[in-house]
């Protein structure tokens, strides 16, 4: 009995430091910040009321938790903090409300601000051969033709984008961004009218 006890105690006291640690090593999962999702994108500048673009130029997007940051070529950067009130609506820097909108087909958005519009296209063209020159660039998409007149977009990694006969987008991998698959369906736009379907 008494050896029974000696092993029993030891064990009992080691429970309260495992999980001592077990909780300070959760702390610091939970508080660890999110990646922010970056994007490399083609941004056309409007002042306010105009029609008229000042600038267009590659930029960067990047979003994190509802926050949004834009990147312009010219280095102005944008920073826009949620309006956790209403949906799509932000303040900017100096605290002036903006508010987001979707371009059609999910091509991108559009941010307005007090004294400006920022059109954010996921594609950049007509400045991606140019970005190339500077960053590493991914390899172009491979479209390739499956059973049944289905068609797949197929990016480095494991992003995939199916598509059906009509050339709609039906299906894709979890590890596709929203810009690769504005990318793949712009890709296969392009297939499509080179291929006269």
């Amino acid at each position: 009995m008494d050896t029974l006890r000696e092993v029993t105690i030891p064990a009992m006291r080691r429970l309260p430091i495992l999980a001592a640690s077990l909780l300070s090593l959760a702390s610091v999962v939970v508080t660890a910040p999110a990646l922010a999702d970056t994007v490399q994108a083609r941004c056309d500048v409007f002042p306010a009321g105009e029609d008229k673009a000042t600038s267009s130029d590659l930029c960067t997007f990047s979003q994190r938790q509802g926050f949004v940051s834009i990147q312009l070529k010219g280095g102005q950067r944008v920073e826009l903090k949620p309006n956790e009130s209403t949906p799509n609506a932000y303040f900017d820097g100096r605290g002036e409300p903006a508010r987001r909108e979707i371009l059609d087909a999910n091509r991108g958005q559009v941010y307005r601000l007090e004294k400006q519009s920022i059109f954010v296209f996921w594609d950049p063209a007509p400045y991606g051969k140019e970005a190339s020159s500077t960053t590493p660039a991914e390899k172009p998409p491979e479209i390739v033709r499956l059973l049944l007149g289905i068609h797949q977009v197929k990016f480095e990694g494991a992003c995939r984008v199916n598509f059906n006969k009509a050339g709609k987008t039906f299906s894709k991998t979890s590890a596709c961004t929203s810009a690769q698959v504005s990318v793949a369906e712009e890709a296969m736009r392009r297939y499509f009218r080179e291929q006269g379907l």
